[in-house]
């Protein structure tokens, strides 16, 4: 079996060139073939000992742009009969899925055994991401902003969590306005975070975006490579396998996960590879009358009156509960989110309410609060139900 490397050669200039791209440009591994010969990388490349063909030139003049494109497949599928490994330079990204060579190859490659690895290129939606890295760069520096400037990874850590939860607002109230401008928000917060890292040193945006890039083709076999998954489950089981060996060592079966997520969100995360090793309930059935079970131990934990019980109980009771949010494929972190701003809106409603009569939220009962209460449940249904009639 062999190898095509496609390589991504970005907008022409040879500084574009990603870190990823240069090596493997200059790594002299096969044959590297170039689409063209006018893109000014190749003379770059030739000045630092590269033998390049050019396909443009070996493809003749094919009467049509496709013939030409499946003519310069079927060259570099060719040369794979003689060597492991040739190489394919294009301009731009590889990843945009423009070039038709690249779509030929895509198809036929795998169906003769070989692996298809890509190496990403700048592109052209790069320009405006250069931009606001450019921004962010003068608002940290001497000329710039001092609050910009005294941020670090830690001071910026409720603000990366607020802009996501953001953007998860906007989706679920199906703004598309309100959506375009968190997912700027958040796209700063990256940005944001490179150039910190860029500053000391570590590591920069195109490191990032390289790394994302890399890890998506890895995770992909069977886009980018050799394997195939005919349906979602396939696909999800091949993304799981890789990420399993990529993470670090430890013991069979050892369930990991970020320490910096929410404990909800952990506690799904833990009990869907539990339940992926096999140690998991039978049924839903099962899953609800352990809920069951720890809301009993926590009202006994009650009556004893001891706090850390009573702690211990209730911990063991949510965890039991969000194992039947993942029975019923609920994220019980989104769940208890959408639960949070419903309860917010509806107390709105009452909050407006007591401000329109001008009295004191102490001079009202629990009775009278419940019925305005129970009139936003009424208001709610008949906004979802407008809503869903525009759709």
């Amino acid at each position: 079996m062999g190898e095509i490397v496609i390589i991504g050669l970005g907008p022409g200039d040879p500084r574009h060139l990603t870190v990823a791209a240069r090596a493997a440009l200059l790594r002299r591994q096969g044959d590297l073939y170039f689409k063209t010969g006018d893109h000014p990388v190749a003379r770059y490349c030739r000045e630092r000992g590269a033998a390049i063909s050019f396909l443009d030139r070996l493809t003749g003049a094919p009467a049509t742009a496709g013939e030409a494109a499946r003519a310069a497949g079927r060259i570099l599928l060719t040369a794979l009969k003689r060597q492991r490994r040739v190489s394919y330079a294009i301009p731009g990204n590889p990843l945009e899925g423009s070039d038709e060579t690249v779509q030929y190859l895509r198809f036929r490659a795998p169906r003769q055994g070989h692996r298809i690895r890509i190496i990403p290129g700048v592109g052209g939606g790069t320009p405006p991401l250069r931009k606001l890295e450019r921004i962010m760069t003068l608002l940290r520096s001497a000329r710039g902003c001092p609050w910009d400037r005294r941020q670090t990874h830690l001071s910026l850590r409720g603000c990366l969590i607020e802009e996501a939860y953001e953007v998860i607002a906007a989706i679920e109230r199906d703004d598309p306005a309100a959506l375009e401008e968190e997912l700027g928000d958040l796209l700063l917060q990256v940005v944001f975070h490179s150039e910190i890292a860029r500053e000391a040193g570590r590591f920069d945006l195109e490191r990032v975006i390289e790394g994302i890039s890399a890890k998506l083709i890895r995770r992909h076999p069977h886009v980018f490579g050799g394997s195939r998954a005919s349906s979602t489950g396939q696909a999800v089981d091949r993304w799981e396998r890789v990420k399993e060996r990529e993470k670090s060592p430890g013991a069979p079966g050892a369930l990991r996960i970020d320490p910096g997520l929410p404990s909800l969100l952990g506690a799904y995360k833990v009990q869907q590879r539990a339940a992926a090793l096999g140690f998991d309930w039978p049924s839903l059935e099962g899953a609800v009358a352990k809920v069951r079970e720890e809301a009993a131990e926590l009202k006994d934990a009650y009556r004893s009156g001891v706090a850390g019980k009573i702690e211990e109980e209730f911990g063991d009771y949510l965890f039991a509960a969000v194992n039947v949010a993942r029975f019923l494929k609920i994220n019980p972190e989104l769940a208890l989110g959408k639960a949070l701003r419903k309860f917010m809106d509806r107390f709105a409603y009452i909050a407006e309410k007591v401000a329109v009569s001008r009295r004191p939220f102490s001079s009202y009962s629990l009775e009278e609060l419940d019925r305005w209460w129970e009139e936003a449940k009424v208001e709610e249904k008949i906004t979802n139900k407008a809503g869903n009639h525009r759709k």
